[in-house]
């Protein structure tokens, strides 16, 4: 009895390859995904302190510097002048948050879209072994099938021979 041996093989293992590609594409794609967010979240920690550094600096506009001479005017201009700046750290902490933003979620796409790539590359290699299964048992049916003819043709056989020999 000769072994099975399919004819697509060869294909079969180009598929298994494509989809375990597919899938490490997918996890590198994730990793990426997750570092992605880890900026945006360490860039909204930087908003809030300072935002909250912010804050810390109007609630200490008017407070008065130990020592003599108390607060003067241009220490209070000084002071006001220090807050706007952090206003525009604040602005531009905000602008990189929603530009962060736009790449976390061009990074979601990009794993979605190769989650489909995936399953659709495991699709093809599952139809591609779903075949190979099938010609398989046709295979070995096909064998028992011919085995069980050759056993019939020896009992055959052998009824006649012991027959003509009564």
């Amino acid at each position: 009895m000769a072994g099975f041996v399919y004819r697509l093989q060869l294909l079969l293992e180009q598929k298994e390859e494509a989809r375990k590609a597919a899938e490490r594409e997918v996890t590198r794609r994730e990793e990426i995904l997750q570092a992605e967010m880890q900026v945006l979240d360490d860039r909204c920690k930087e908003k809030e302190q300072l935002v909250e550094r912010r804050e810390q600096m109007r609630r200490n506009l008017f407070v008065s510097p130990e020592g003599p001479g108390g607060l003067t005017a241009h220490e209070i201009q000084r002071r006001t002048d220090h807050i706007k700046a952090m206003d525009l750290h604040v602005k531009d902490a905000e602008q990189n948050i929603a530009a962060q933003r736009l790449v976390v979620d061009q990074c979601r796409s990009d794993v979605e879209h190769a989650k489909q790539l995936a399953n659709e590359a495991r699709r093809e290699a599952e139809v591609l072994v779903k075949h190979r299964d099938r010609q398989k048992e046709r295979f070995v049916r096909e064998e028992m099938a011919k085995e069980e003819l050759a056993l019939d043709e020896i009992g055959n056989v052998l009824f006649t021979t012991r027959r003509r020999q009564t």
